[in-house]
């Protein structure tokens, strides 16, 4: 059975490292969210006042390079902070109107579900399609490793696997700023289905595609995730103590 962390308002580089810590130095299966208040709140870790400007960065994937990814010159003038997370994947815009939703599943938590790329995201793929047609969402489809409804992509995603233990977290536009879009370069390696479209050509949110709320739709993510894996709520103090435990690091911080 899964563990279920909710978070609110915790800022990606805190939720990313508590994650890396339960996938490296944790054994049990987790399901875990994390909102962003639109005029910010209470820190779940650290129970500091943050502002919705803290939710702001660029995510890169482990072997991602600045230079070639984003407009770095840009982000530092704008004060975005760049990160480079623990898992691969490609390069995001995070901010308030970002979902966050992430699976850790331990050994023989799923039958059916080699440790392996494709069934992994097959996986999460039938968890999404389900939670989103419960919400009235329309034309959910996985194209290459993002979620898309239709043609145009709402969600990305990474992964990462260790022994037959792995993990799966994946970022949802709930809307986005086409200005922060911008800091991000096109990238020189795409899938097909992306052809040559711009950010505003390939990008949608799940606001304009959906007439639940955004809270509505974390809840129907978390009770799909929930049926498959079993769940029980812990509280925040119970997933951090894995941040106490010695285990390999490499989240970190880029460009403050």
């Amino acid at each position: 059975m899964a563990r279920l962390l909710r978070l609110r308002n915790v800022p990606i580089l805190d939720a990313l490292r508590l994650e890396e810590a339960l996938f490296r130095a944790d054994r049990h299966s987790w399901i875990i969210t994390n909102e962003w208040d639109s005029d910010g709140g209470k820190c779940s870790l650290s129970g500091k006042l943050r502002s919705a400007a803290e939710s702001v960065a660029v995510v890169l994937g482990i072997s991602g390079t600045p230079e070639e990814l984003v407009h770095t010159a840009r982000a530092a003038a704008d004060g975005v902070p760049l990160i480079k997370r623990f898992s691969g994947g490609g390069t995001v815009v995070v901010d308030s109107s970002t979902l966050f939703v992430t699976f850790i599943v331990a050994e023989g938590a799923l039958d059916g579900v080699s440790p392996y790329p494709d069934p992994i995201l097959n996986w999460t793929s039938e968890v999404y399609s389900d939670a989103l047609a419960r919400c009235g969402v329309a034309g959910f489809a996985t194209h290459a490793n993002d979620y898309c409804i239709g043609n145009r992509k709402f969600g990305g995603n990474a992964q990462s696997i260790s022994g037959k233990r792995w993990l799966h977290h994946t970022s949802l536009l709930w809307d986005y700023e086409p200005a922060r879009m911008a800091l991000l370069q096109m990238p020189t390696r795409r899938p097909e289905y992306r052809a040559n479209r711009s950010h505003e050509e390939f990008i949608c949110s799940l606001s304009s595609s959906c007439e639940a709320s955004r809270a509505t739709v974390v809840d129907a993510i978390v009770a799909a995730a929930c049926e498959r894996l079993g769940c029980h709520e812990v509280d925040v103090a119970e997933a951090s103590s894995a941040l106490r435990t010695s285990h390999r690091k490499v989240t970190t911080i880029l460009q403050p």
